[in-house]
């Protein structure tokens, strides 16, 4: 199974971003999304954007790996 992380959106360049996740930095496609700026939040998949959320949708999400972590599912990022 796939899973989509979010990330904060730390700066932009034409049609990338660079997002943070967890300590991890790296860019991804933004194309698929429209009006995204610095401190949006983005659900992502390897290098692509799938959706942008809201900063709630993120702290859920990752307060859902985390609990996942805890149960002995292992994360990939």
């Amino acid at each position: 199974m796939c899973v989509g992380l979010p990330g904060k959106i730390i700066a932009i360049e034409g049609k990338r971003a660079k997002i943070k996740q967890n300590d991890h930095f790296h860019w991804v496609d933004i194309s698929t999304v429209e009006k995204v700026k610095i401190g949006d939040y983005l659900l992502t998949y390897q290098e692509a954007t799938v959706n942008k959320i809201s900063a709630k949708e993120a702290r859920q999400v990752l307060r859902l790996m985390d609990r996942a972590g805890d149960a002995g599912v292992k994360r990939s990022d």
